[in-house]
Order: C-alpha cells, then structure tokens, then sequence
C-alpha cells in the first residue's frame, strides 16, 4: 500500500511537471507548437523531470561546511609592491654580494624559455616576496660568479639544454626541477647521483612548487545571495590541447558524451574561444557554462595543474579527474571527483541533476567565502622563500638516484583502480596486491585500467542497444 502511494504520488508529479512545461512551451512560442509537436515532446518531458525527481530522492546535497578543511591559513601574504624595479631583467654592475654575504643561486637552463623560472633575478625578488631569510641572490648568466661561488645550481629536466657544469664542489646543491608529471620527464641514467633537491609540483618534494594553491581565510568573506547558476545556458565545457594523453582523459569524454553534451574547445577541436567574450575562453567559461572538465594528462600522485586551480578562481564548477588526493588540494565541495561515482553514467546523471537544481549547484560556491586561490607570482616567491632558508641552515647531504627525483611510491594497488574497474566483474582481484614500483610505471597502470575498462563499458552499452 505504502509503494502504491509513493507510486501514485511520483506520477502525479511526472504529470504535472511535463505540464507546465508544455504550457510554458505554448504561451511562450504558440506559432511553433503544433499537435503532433506536443505530443511527440511529452516521453522526453516525462523521462527528464522523472529522471530529476529520482535524483533529488536519491541525491543529498547538503554539503560539509565549506569552512571545515585541512588546508593551511594564508599567513603569509605577498604585499610589498617593490621599489619599481624590474625583476625579471638582470643589471648591472654587479651587487655587492659580500655584505651581507649573499648565498648564490644560478638558473642553468631555462623554464619553457623563461630564464627566471617566473621569480626573477638578484636579491629584489626576495625582499619583494617577504621571505623570512632573504639574504639570497639568483641569475641566469652562468659567467657572473665563479663555479665554485656557486650555493645552488637549478636544473630544469625539460630544458632543451641538458648539459650541467663541467665541474662540480661538494658545497653547490644541484635541484631537479620539473612542473611536469613522470611520463612526460625523460632522463639517462647518466644523471643518477647528481641532485641533492628536488622542486616538483610533487608534496614530498624537498621544495613542494603545486601549480596552485588554496588557503583558508581568517575571516569568512559577508555572505551574499548570488545564483550562480543563472544566465547559464550550456552544460559542460572542455579546453584541451593534447588530443592523445597518458591518462585517457578523452576516452572519458568520449565516453561521457553519450549520455550530456560536452563542448570541446582548442586544437582538438574545430571550436574556438572569442576573445571579445572578456577573458579569453574565461570569460566564455563564467558567462555561459555551468561545468568544466579539470581532466589531467596523466593520472599520478599529487599531479594537479592549473586546470583545477584557474577554474577554482571562477564562476564555474571543475569536474576532477587524475591521480591526487583532492582533498588535500581543496575544499570540500569546491569539485566533483569523476572517480568517486561508480559508472560513467552516474556522473552525467549527477551533473543533470545539478543543471536543474540551482540551490544544489550553488552548493558547490559556498567555499570561496572562507577560501582564497593563490596561482600567481606569490605562490612562487614562498618556494623560493623556503629554498633560500634552507640554504642558510641546511649542511646535510643527500644525492637522489634519477628515478628517486619523481620518487619510488609504495602502493596498495586496489588503491588505484579507476572508478570503473572498481565494479568490473571480470577484474581478479588476485592481481591487488602491494607493489614497489616508480611513479611512471603506476602513472601507466592507472591510465591503462581507466581506458580498458572505459573501453568494456562502451562495448557492453553497444551491445545492449
């Protein structure tokens, strides 16, 4: 009886809901709604508004508060403008580099052709940046002090210029650093036994260099009514660039289409972004998508980029998918986790539910009151920071085998397998067990799990059909 009434009242609500919208429909544009036209338009009403009235029984969306996380307050902020000079150009004459004794730090090669790394040069970048021990020094000219003046030497492993100095003093830090994930950092061994430090977008790092980073406020910002929901009018957008990844991110898109729309902009894409539309393809974000797809190119620890953390400082809400911990990297209901449903089909629902639920969606902006995003040149100045500290204090000596750069990572393998294969039948569950392994080679499983199982999902829904 209890069924027959929870029954009766879901229909009735069907009903009514495909009504309205009928009636909207018609007074809205009644030269266009002919008969056949209603009638062909009522199972595709019916199917949407039982589809969102199951969601909501099944779906709750009261969320953590949005205050609560693990993440560090911001304390140290960058807001001494400088003195107007320009850091990023070296000058001349030489600084006096002996009073105070200044530890020396030469940028080898370049970072994707910024000599700088994005900090600047000499001693201005560390007094701008407020660093605690800021007696440091930093150049791009491999002549201004002698090799054996040197205190650090900052080797980028994606340089185009791979050759390192031809002599070396026990007291000179040689720092591996990259922003890229293992599977994209191709070394010989040749390099083994050659850096004491790394400075990798990794948390283990010795210098931790994330391409972005979201702290907790003292304060929460005054509350405001905003919907963020509103004028929006497309679903999910995707900017990408590399059309064939480790991560089989576009086997996931391609995947997900069948079930939402997903418009894809960029050299994958006939589609581009109008420049009119404000800032560049952020502009078009805020303006008219609810959703975008923050998918990494390879699923590895800790590797989350500026596709997560630039669309954070927006108007929209990231779909996550790669190989970090999210929680570490921001806060709770600031994304949605792909991984965390079991099918594909899942999240596209969840995402439909979302779209026709503006007080669930606006949900997930409840965070930016009690959160704030650092992606610019602040963030880098504090790496920089904590590197020129250490140089001051630290005397010990350690060397890393190449490999142990992106280091080896002890791992329980059940612990990355995809959201799919989590419910593949055919999966043996003999295979899980605990592994030694590099970063690249688990980078790899986890891709490869990902696209096969992807892959058997398609297959099977083209065998139902």
């Amino acid at each position: 009886m209890i069924l027959m009434q929870k029954c009766l009242r879901v229909l009735m609500l069907v009903v009514v809901m495909s009504l309205l919208t009928l009636l909207v429909l018609v007074y809205t544009s009644p030269e266009m709604m002919s008969w056949n036209v209603l009638v062909q338009s009522i199972p595709r009403y019916i199917m949407e508004s039982s589809l969102v009235y199951r969601l909501q029984q099944q779906t709750s969306y009261t969320p953590l508060h949005p205050g609560n996380s693990n993440l560090p307050y911001d304390d140290t902020p960058v807001t001494i403008p400088g003195d107007g000079t320009n850091i990023y150009v070296e000058t001349q004459p030489q600084a006096d580099t002996t009073n105070p004794p200044l530890k020396k730090i030469l940028f080898w090669n370049d970072f994707f052709g910024d000599q700088s790394y994005g900090f600047g040069f000499g001693r201005e970048p560390f007094i701008r940046g407020e660093c605690r021990v800021n007696t440091c020094f930093t150049t791009a000219n491999r002549t201004r002090f002698p090799l054996h003046q040197l205190d650090a030497v900052i080797w980028h492993v994606r340089s185009k210029d791979r050759s390192l100095p031809k002599e070396r003093w026990p007291h000179t830090r040689y720092i591996f650093y990259t922003l890229e994930s293992p599977p994209h950092v191709y070394l010989k061994d040749e390099y083994n036994g050659t850096f004491n430090w790394t400075f990798t977008y990794r948390r283990d790092s010795d210098f931790p260099n994330m391409y972005g980073e979201v702290f907790r406020r003292h304060e929460p910002l005054p509350e405001e009514q905003v919907n963020y929901a509103e004028g929006k009018t497309k679903l999910v957008a995707w900017f990408v660039s590399n059309c064939h990844t480790h991560s089989g991110r576009e086997k996931l898109v391609e995947a997900l289409r069948k079930w939402i729309p997903v418009d894809q902009y960029g050299k994958c894409s006939k589609k581009r972004c109008e420049r009119s539309k404000g800032d560049n393809c952020h502009g078009l974000l805020n303006q008219d998508y609810k959703f975008y797809l923050s998918f990494e190119n390879s699923i590895c620890k800790d590797y989350v980029t500026e596709k997560l953390f630039s669309k954070l400082s927006l108007n929209v809400l990231p779909v996550v998918y790669g190989g970090a911990n999210y929680s570490n990297q921001a806060p709770p209901y600031s994304y949605i986790d792909a991984q965390s449903f079991p099918s594909i089909k899942n999240l596209a629902d969840y995402l439909l539910y979302l779209h026709h639920n503006d007080t669930a969606y606006n949900e997930y902006f409840r965070w930016k009151r009690f959160h704030l995003v650092r992606m610019r040149w602040e963030r880098t100045a504090k790496h920089f920071c904590d590197l020129c500290e250490r140089l001051h204090t630290d005397n010990s000596t350690k060397i890393y085998n190449i490999k142990e750069c992106l280091p080896v990572e002890v791992v329980n393998a059940e612990s990355v397998v995809s959201f799919e294969r989590r419910l593949d039948k055919h999966w043996s569950r003999q295979k899980l067990k605990y592994d030694h392994r590099s970063e690249m080679e688990l980078c790899i499983i986890r891709a490869t799990r990902n696209i096969q199982h992807m892959e058997n999902e398609s297959h099977e829904l083209e065998t139902q059909a």
